[in-house]
C-alpha cells in the first residue's frame, strides 16, 4: 500500500528519518560515553522501542507503571526506569509484580514515597532500585542536604537499593547543583551508579555535564515543532507526522483538514513568532492556527500555492507525545510505501 492509499487522518513515521535519528543520537552518546535511555512515553510503541535498543540504548524509560507493564510484556525487560513517585496500594502491587520479573528502578522525592516502596517491597520479597529526584521546577528535592537525607533513608530501607540521582531537564547550567549533590553523597558514602539527566532539547549538550552516566530522551526519534525551532531536526528529520486530507476550502485563504485536536492533540508550540498546532510540510508558509475536535484550520494567506480539496498533507506535530497518544496505530513508511503497521501499544497508559 502506498501512502496515498492510507485512510486519513493517520499517524505516519518515515522509517529512513526515524532510523537516521536513532543513529545520530546514539552516536553522540556513545562518543561521550553516556548511556542513552529512551523515554517511550513519546511513541508508546513496543516495535520502536526494540529498534532503539538494537541501536545501542542501555534500557528504557517509562513514565507510568502501566507503560512499563506494556513494555515489559513486549520483551523490554532488561532495564526499566520509571522516573515517577509511585504511590498507592494498587500501583505499588503492580510495581512489585514488575520488579519480580524485570530490573526496575523508580524515583522518589519524599519519605512518604520511600516508606511506601519499602513496605511493598518487603511484603512481596522484592528488591527495588530507587533514585533520588532533584528539583527543576516539577517534582524533586530542592537542596543537596535534602537529597542526602532522602538518599540515606533509601539506603537504609529494607527491600530498596539506592541507585543514584536524576534530574529533569538537564541543561548545562544545572551542573553546579548536580556537583553539590554528588559531593554531599560522597561525604557520607552514598552510592550513585546512576546519574540521570533528561529532555531531548538538552540532549546535544549532555557532554557538558560529564557527571552524567545516562540520559533520558523521548522525542528525538520523531521530532516536532520544538526541534525544528531549535535546529536539532530538519523538516526531513521530523519523522513523525499526521497524514490529513483537505476536506474544505471555505474561501481563498483558508483550508480545512480532517485532523483536529483528536488527531493532532490540542498542544501548541511557538514557531517563527506564531503559535501553531502543527507545521504543514507541503505548504511551509501555511499557518495551522487552530482546530476543533475533527477539523484543523489552515491559514493560507501567505501561500503562493494552495492545496485543493481532496489533497493529502503531512503535519509535523506541535508536541509528538500527546499526538502519538491520540492514535491506535502507526503506519511505518519507506519511499512512500507502507512497510509496517505498528500498534501504539501503551496508548492511554496513564496509571
Amino acid at each position: 500500500m502506498r501512502v496515498e492509499e492510507i485512510d486519513t487522518p493517520a499517524l505516519v513515521v518515515d522509517l529512513d528519518s526515524f532510523e537516521e535519528n536513532l543513529q545520530r543520537y546514539q552516536e553522540y552518546f556513545d562518543k561521550h560515553t553516556i548511556g542513552l535511555r529512551p523515554h517511550i512515553k513519546t511513541h508508546k510503541c513496543v516495535a520502536m522501542a526494540h529498534m532503539q535498543l538494537r541501536q545501542g540504548a542501555i534500557g528504557i524509560t517509562c513514565q507510568k507503571v502501566s507503560e512499563a507493564e506494556v513494555m515489559v510484556a513486549g520483551g523490554l525487560d532488561g532495564d526499566v526506569l520509571i522516573p515517577f513517585n509511585v504511590i498507592g496500594r494498587q500501583k505499588l502491587e503492580r510495581l512489585m509484580a514488575l520488579a519480580s520479573r524485570a530490573r526496575v528502578t523508580v524515583s522518589a522525592d519524599s519519605l512518604y514515597t520511600v516508606n511506601g516502596l519499602s513496605s511493598a517491597a518487603v511484603g512481596l520479597d522484592v528488591n527495588l532500585g530507587v533514585i533520588v529526584e532533584l528539583d527543576q521546577g516539577r517534582t524533586g528535592v530542592p537542596t543537596p542536604e535534602l537529597a542526602v537525607e532522602l538518599g540515606k533513608k533509601i539506603d537504609q530501607s529494607p527491600g530498596l537499593e539506592l541507585r543514584g540521582i536524576m534530574i529533569m531537564p538537564a541543561p548545562p547550567n544545572i551542573r553546579p547543583f548536580l556537583q553539590e549533590v554528588l559531593l554531599e553523597f560522597d561525604k557520607v558514602g552514598l552510592p550513585y551508579p546512576i546519574v540521570s539527566g533528561g529532555s531531548t532539547p538538552c540532549a546535544f549538550t549532555a557532554h557538558e555535564i560529564p557527571e552524567l552516566t545516562e540520559f533520558r530522551a523521548g522525542e528525538y526519534p520523531v521530532g516536532g515543532i520544538k526541534h525544528l525551532s531549535i535546529g536539532t531536526h530538519s523538516v526531513d528529520q521530523c519523522a513523525g507526522r499526521v497524514l490529513a486530507t483537505v476536506v474544505s476550502r471555505p474561501d481563498e485563504d483558508r483550508a480545512v483538514i480532517d485532523a483536529g485536536s483528536k488527531s493532532l492533540s490540542a498542544a501548541t508550540a511557538e514557531f517563527n513568532g506564531q503559535t501553531v498546532m502543527g507545521y504543514v510540510v507541503e505548504y511551509p508558509d501555511a499557518l495551522l492556527s487552530g482546530a476543533s475536535e475533527e477539523h484543523g484550520q489552515i491559514d493560507l494567506k501567505s501561500c503562493k500555492n494552495k492545496p485543493e480539496i481532496g489533497e493529502q498533507v503531512q503535519i509535523i506535530l506541535a508536541h509528538p507525545c500527546p499526538g502519538f497518544n491520540e492514535h491506535d496505530r502507526i503506519y511505518a513508511l519507506r519511499d512512500g510505501r507502507v512497510e509496517a503497521v505498528w500498534p501504539v501499544d501503551a496508548r492511554g497508559a496513564i496509571r
